[in-house]
């Protein structure tokens, strides 16, 4: 039996991770566009963004050339799904479903209506001092039943973001005095997050929305963090087909 004409010793077997996997480096050649001949970096007038042909003596500016050597397209982390949020593809129906937590009208009951149904009852049961009448107590008890109970069911309720190639709908149930909203997809120009301004740590997501006027900057929806709002984003950014950009407007 003749021995293979090639033989590979383990250790000179390189490992996928081994290998160098950098990316190529970014440069520049600049050519003349009289001549087109490669200018000499000594011809490179970088300062003034100026270069001199040192054949034909054309100088021109390479200011174009600077500029896209410094633009550098960011890559985007892809990430994944956060608890809180469920995607749901319909043939070419994305469906997203965001998890609700306490806020605006319920927020302010949970706190408050508990705390007024407590003080009237504390008043009317063991103060001699001030003698007020019993529907107080219930007029307050009442309404702050109601909100416990709102509370302790917030785990059910949801807000939905149904998009396809004609419209993105928004709708919240319950919808906490909320309007439905719908955009036209084609007319959604960019998406983006902001601090929220009356809560620490929550983020607001919105949408830039091309009209007959103009642009105008639409808010979707309130979100609890911030891995949970750069979701959002970029999921409905792919699938409008939307190239992220920077926002003036943006604080994230």
């Amino acid at each position: 039996m003749k021995e293979p004409i090639e033989k590979y010793k383990h250790k000179d077997r390189l490992e996928l991770n081994e290998l160098d996997a950098t990316e190529p480096k970014v440069f520049k050649k600049v050519t003349c566009p009289s001549c087109e001949k490669n200018i000499k970096a000594a011809n490179l007038n970088l300062q003034n963004k100026l270069a001199k042909c040192g054949d034909c003596d054309v100088v021109f500016s390479i200011e174009e050339e600077l500029k896209d050597l410094r633009t550098k397209k960011e890559v985007k982390q892809t990430l994944l799904r956060p608890e809180g949020i469920d995607l749901f593809y319909f043939e070419d129906d994305l469906d997203i479903t965001v998890d609700q937590y306490v806020q605006g009208v319920d927020a302010w009951g949970i706190v408050l209506f508990p705390i007024f149904a407590l003080f009237s009852v504390a008043i009317y049961f063991f103060s001699d001092k001030v003698d007020i009448s019993p529907f107080i107590p219930i007029l307050f008890s009442l309404p702050a039943l109601y909100f416990l109970y709102k509370g302790f069911n917030y785990s059910k309720y949801k807000t939905y973001l149904e998009i396809n190639d004609k419209f993105l709908s928004i709708k919240s149930r319950p919808n906490n005095f909320k309007k439905d909203q719908q955009y036209a997809s084609s007319d959604i120009d960019q998406v983006y997050l902001k601090h929220a301004t009356d809560r620490a740590g929550f983020f607001t997501l919105h949408i830039i929305v091309n009209g007959l006027d103009g642009q105008q900057h639409k808010k979707l929806l309130l979100v609890s963090s911030l891995s949970k709002a750069k979701y959002l984003e970029q999921e409905i950014e792919k699938y409008l087909k939307i190239e992220d950009r920077k926002v003036p407007e943006a604080t994230v």
